[in-house]
């Protein structure tokens, strides 16, 4: 019974950081835009426009909540509940802050502690995309949400796999699918990045894919299909769209870090959990700012570049990356 409970209270304190990571991220973005592109961004409402988000979210409340004549309502309903939900799943297994040592046990500080994490994530990110897909299919025939959910579904596809081939570099070096256990396996050396440069690229790229965010923001694309797969949607429902999305580069960016990157563990000052929760959230909030960078400072890959990249340069090295990883390990090589 106590099990339930704490996984009760850990799910509601997730969902309430989560939903105030979103907020400020909103108002991040558009402050560190500003600064790249020499304009002052908000600050009218609050310190620095510091209450931007809070207006933007109580003004979706009060929008006209408009339905498409001849849209499938219900499948219009579902998809953004879909797309939010298996976004917030996929944060269930990842853990925030460093374990610690408790009276009764580990106290892990992820809602669940399972040790097929990485499968979990990778089940629940592939049925996100039958959210957006549901919302280009339902919204009425109209051309630009249909193209935009194909995009996102092709895109999904693509970079999923390549992340999956990414991702088995390092659960092939700590033999285990579970975050704490990789990052553990990585205190006894070097992070896996050093020794898997490669995978670490080839994930860097794939994660900003399979976020949709620039330069592979090619589902939304404004300046070719007016927001894609969500152009259709109005109020709350259409904000609950870059509410998933903004959770899902969390949890790549988090991903990332306890991958390839120690986790917790840093080149000095490390074995505390202070020290350890300092170190994890410094490397997991500097690949969040690189979205931003990006988003403010690179061009749209052509949907045609988009699938080169994957298909034709990023698979072929991440199986020939995984070839050389097995016979490292197999052969004994030294750091393997």
């Amino acid at each position: 019974m106590m099990v339930v409970i704490w996984g009760v209270v850990k799910f509601i304190v997730l969902l309430v950081l989560l939903s105030v990571y979103v907020l400020f991220m909103t108002w991040f973005d558009r402050k560190v835009i500003a600064r790249m592109q020499n304009r002052v961004g908000p600050k009218l409402i609050g310190f620095h426009g510091l209450w931007q988000p809070l207006a933007d979210t109580i003004k979706s409340f009060w929008k006209e909540d408009s339905i498409p004549r001849g849209s499938y309502r219900f499948l219009f309903w579902l998809a953004p509940i879909i797309f939010t939900t298996c976004a917030f799943a996929i944060s269930f297994v990842v853990p925030f802050a460093p374990p610690i040592k408790i009276a009764g046990g580990v106290l892990h500080f992820s809602v669940v502690n399972i040790n097929v994490a990485v499968l979990f994530v990778f089940a629940f990110l592939g049925l996100a995309s039958f959210g957006v897909l549901f919302a280009g299919i339902a919204s009425g025939g109209s051309k630009y949400p249909y193209i935009g959910s194909q995009r996102e579904g092709a895109q999904m596809i693509s970079y999923e796999i390549i992340l999956a081939l990414t991702l088995l570099n390092p659960i092939l070096m700590s033999q285990s699918l579970n975050f704490e256990t990789i990052v553990a396996a990585q205190t006894h050396h070097l992070w896996y990045a050093f020794y898997q440069p490669v995978a670490f690229v080839c994930y860097l790229i794939a994660m900003f894919a399979v976020s949709a965010k620039v330069p592979f923001d090619l589902p939304e694309a404004e300046s070719e299909i007016c927001c894609g797969y969500f152009v259709e949607y109005s109020g709350m429902k259409m904000g609950l769209f870059p509410f998933a999305q903004y959770i899902v580069l969390l949890v790549m960016s988090a991903i990332m870090v306890l991958m390839f990157l120690g986790g917790w563990t840093g080149p000095f000052w490390s074995g505390g959990f202070i020290a350890g929760f300092i170190w994890y959230w410094v490397k997991v909030a500097f690949f969040v700012f690189l979205f931003t960078w990006a988003w403010g400072t690179l061009p749209r890959y052509r949907y045609d570049q988009l699938m080169d990249i994957g298909w034709k340069i990023l698979l072929p090295i991440s199986v020939l990356n995984i070839f050389w990883t097995g016979f490292a390990l197999s052969a004994h090589l030294p750091f393997f």
